[in-house]
């Protein structure tokens, strides 16, 4: 009987330890990673003074152009240049003039421009209701 349980408790042990032995699956945690697309580095001056913004990704770059036309409309001059841009541009004195009374059509031209390298000026006439926007190259 003795030799019974001693066997018995034996085997319960290298049952254990085999399953100890195992080997683990290991199941890696799935983090989400947001894509952060393109970003830019945006120098902007809101009549005269001079700002810097670092934007992420596609949203925030048409929050940004939305916002600089609201402010010119709202009766502020206001310049963009994206640095990285403007430094892989190459410079040619070119001057495209754009007018518009569709503050939507305003915007995407900025964004479009500014995205070519263009330093870009929004002027708003408060009494004609017209967006001017001026790209130098």
């Amino acid at each position: 009987m003795k030799t019974k349980i001693i066997s018995v408790a034996l085997l319960a042990v290298l049952s254990s330890m085999a399953v100890g032995c195992q080997k683990e699956t290991l199941v890696e945690p799935q983090g989400s990673v947001a894509e952060v697309g393109t970003v830019r580095t945006v120098l902007y001056t809101i009549d005269g003074e001079e700002h810097r913004a670092t934007l992420y990704g596609d949203e925030e770059w048409k929050t940004f152009i939305d916002n600089v036309i609201e402010l010119s409309g709202q009766g502020h001059e206001i310049n963009i240049v994206d640095e990285n841009a403007a430094a892989n541009g190459i410079a040619t004195k070119e001057t495209q003039t754009y007018t518009t009374t569709n503050k939507d059509a305003a915007a995407t031209w900025t964004a479009e421009k500014v995205d070519n390298g263009y330093h870009v000026t929004v002027v708003h006439n408060t009494t004609s209701g017209e967006y001017t926007c001026i790209a130098t190259k």
